[in-house]
């Protein structure tokens, strides 16, 4: 199921502009959103096998 706007929250972050170039630039290629590109670096980021053990460890599942 798709999650709805209600389901969602925003996240702010500062990078360099050099990242932000790069990531733009990424996603323009890929064609797709920045918004697009950064879920997908997040997704990869918690499946990553150091993080999903904290993710365990400390019972942060829902």
């Amino acid at each position: 199921m798709s999650p709805t706007a209600k389901d969602k929250q925003e996240v702010r972050a500062i990078v360099d502009k050099e990242v932000y170039r790069l990531l733009k630039a990424l996603a323009g290629i890929k064609q797709a959103s920045l918004n697009r590109v950064l879920n997908e670096a997040i997704d990869q980021y918690l499946e990553s096998d150091n993080v999903r053990e904290l993710i365990q460890r400390y019972n942060l599942e829902e």
